[in-house]
């Protein structure tokens, strides 16, 4: 995303520099804007959705690590009533 923003920055910056912008009409650059604009859109978009599937994950993973904390607890105390009742 920073570098379509730096892109787009570099474009306009060569739009507004040209010196035929003096005399070009106001929305000459209007189509490359209107492409970037919905580049930022698309690539916003995408990040969006990585974000929410990595959340996803983790809290997947969360899930199945508390699962098996609980596992491994409920094994140590069978084992510990295991030892006591034995002795």
């Amino acid at each position: 995303m920073k570098r379509a923003a730096i892109f787009a920055a570099i474009l306009l910056a060569g739009c507004a520099a040209s010196p035929q912008v003096a005399t070009a009409p106001p929305g000459e650059c209007r189509a490359e804007v209107e492409r970037l604009s919905a580049l930022l859109v698309a690539e916003t978009a995408e990040r969006q959705r990585v974000t929410r599937a990595a959340a996803r994950r983790e809290e997947t993973l969360r899930r199945q690590l508390n699962a098996m904390k609980a596992i491994e607890r409920g094994i140590l105390e069978r084992e510990d009533r295991v030892r006591s009742e034995t002795r």
